[in-house]
């Protein structure tokens, strides 16, 4: 089992190192007693699942030996309105830019770390709706 310490340093500013090695603060708005210091909690759960599909994409494009020129990841997302007003639907989109790119194997890519590899998407899955889509932009 691996510990994560997290360290309340004021009001709802959290401080955490991890396990890695890295800095991260969480905070709050100011009117739940936050100084706006770091980013939201939930904010953080979007950007690990972002960051987890990314670097399977980025790793499983490499081995088919497919090349862009840029890769960014587009997430929509819906909360509930009650709390706990957790998250009901993210839609992720793969957003590519290159020359002569195959659509195919960016599909193929994006569908194994959502079915296979992102486990961040499979913590997600059955309590939130994720649907992806990929495109190419000029």
């Amino acid at each position: 089992m691996k510990e994560f310490l997290v360290k309340n340093l004021h009001g709802s500013h959290f401080y955490m190192k991890t396990p890695s090695g890295h800095d991260i603060h969480i905070d709050a708005d100011p009117e739940v007693y936050g100084y706006d210091s770091g980013a939201r909690p939930m904010e953080f759960l979007i950007a690990g699942l972002a960051g987890c599909t990314g670097i399977d994409v980025v790793s499983i494009l490499k081995k088919m030996k497919v090349e862009y020129d840029e890769f960014n990841l587009r997430l929509l997302t819906e909360r509930s309105e009650e709390h706990p007003k957790k998250y009901t639907k993210i839609h992720v989109i793969y957003e590519f830019k290159g020359k002569d790119l195959p659509l195919d194997k960016l599909q193929r890519a994006a569908q194994l770390s959502q079915e296979k590899y992102c486990s961040a998407i499979a913590t997600f899955r059955g309590s939130v709706d994720i649907t992806h889509e990929v495109k190419i932009v000029e």
